[in-house]
C-alpha cells in the first residue's frame, strides 16, 4: 500500500443513501476531485475504494460482486489512443473504463453492464471521479451492443467476461456467478457482439482463465477476430499459468507473438518488480 489510505465506509442497517465524507492522508492531487466526490452517496454495505491510480477511486458492494486482480492486469495491457473509442463488455463496477481513463488518452470509453445494480455503481464511480462525458456507463445486453452501439463503432473492445461454464437454473443465480460463470452470454456469444461493434483493424483485449485458452482463441477467429498476442500469467515462476492475457486485431492476418510470461508473486510471495509496476505498491 502507498502513502494513501484505502479507506471505506459501509452504511449501517438504514438503506437510504448516506453522503460520503472521506479524506485520504495526504491532500489528493486533483482538489476539484475531491470537492466533487462529497456529491456521491453511498447505500448500504457498499465502500470506497482507492485504485491507487492518479487518485482514482471505485464505489463497491461487500455483499455482491467485487472486481479482482485480473481486471487490473487487464487495464494495464490495453492500448488505446486519441480519437479511438473504448467499449468494456460486461462492466461489473466499471474498474476497466476507470483505470484505462488514466492509463490510456481514448477519446471515449464506455462500460456496458447487464446488472441494473452494478450499472448503478459503476455509473456512480464514474461521477466521482469526475470522468463524466468522457466515460459513460450503459446498462444492457452483451448480445445486443450492435443494436445499442451499431456496426463497426468502436476501435477497442475490452473484456473480463464470465470464466466457468453453467448449467442448470438460471433463476434465482447470485449476481457474482453471474459475473464468473456463463449464465446469459458464453464466449463465443460475447466474441460475435465485438466482432460486429468493431471497427476493421479494431483492437480486442481479453483477460482469462488459461483452461480455457483454446476456447477464447477459437471464438476470437470464427468470429474475426485473429490474435495476435499472448500473454501467460503465472502466479509464481515455479507454477503453471493460471490466466492470460489476449490481444486480437479484426481482419488481420494470422500470426500470433507468445510475450514473455507475467509472474506475480516470487517464490516467498512478494510481488515482483513487473507486479509491483501493475497493482502500484
Amino acid at each position: 500500500m502507498s502513502s494513501y489510505t484505502l479507506y471505506h465506509l459501509i452504511i449501517g442497517k438504514s438503506s437510504k443513501p448516506t453522503l460520503f465524507l472521506g479524506y485520504p492522508k495526504r491532500k489528493l492531487l486533483n482538489t476539484f476531485f475531491l470537492s466533487y466526490n462529497m456529491d456521491i452517496m453511498l447505500y448500504q454495505n457498499e465502500r470506497l475504494d482507492y485504485l491507487e491510480c492518479k487518485d482514482l477511486q471505485i464505489i463497491q458492494d461487500k455483499s455482491g460482486y467485487t472486481f479482482t486482480t485480473d481486471a487490473v492486469l487487464l487495464a494495464n495491457y490495453i492500448k488505446a489512443y486519441a480519437q479511438e473509442r473504448l467499449l468494456d463488455f460486461g462492466s461489473g463496477s466499471g474498474v476497466i473504463p476507470i483505470l484505462c481513463s488514466a492509463k490510456t488518452t481514448a477519446k471515449e470509453l464506455v462500460g456496458l453492464e447487464l446488472q441494473q445494480r452494478l450499472a448503478d455503481m459503476a455509473t456512480r464511480s464514474v461521477r466521482l471521479n469526475n470522468l463524466s462525458p468522457r466515460v459513460k456507463i450503459v446498462q444492457g445486453d452483451i448480445k445486443d451492443a450492435p443494436t445499442l452501439f451499431g456496426a463497426g463503432t468502436f476501435d477497442v473492445v475490452t473484456s473480463n467476461p464470465p470464466y466457468r461454464t453453467f448449467e442448470g437454473d438460471k433463476n434465482g443465480v447470485s449476481e457474482e456467478t453471474i459475473c464468473r460463470r456463463e449464465v446469459y452470454i458464453t464466449i463465443d456469444e460475447l466474441m460475435e457482439s465485438a466482432g460486429k461493434v468493431l471497427k476493421y483493424g479494431g483492437r480486442m483485449y481479453c483477460v482469462y482463465k488459461a483452461e480455457r485458452l483454446t476456447d477464447l482463441l477459437v471464438a476470437m477467429r470464427s468470429h474475426g477476430i485473429e490474435p495476435k498476442s499472448l500473454t501467460m500469467v503465472q502466479p509464481k515462476a515455479s507454477k503453471p499459468p493460471d490466466t492470460v492475457i489476449v490481444e486480437g486485431k479484426k481482419g488481420a492476418k494470422a500470426g500470433i507473438l507468445i510475450k514473455k510470461p507475467l509472474v506475480i508473486y516470487d517464490e516467498t510471495g512478494v510481488y515482483t518488480p513487473q507486479a509491483k509496476k501493475i497493482y502500484g505498491k
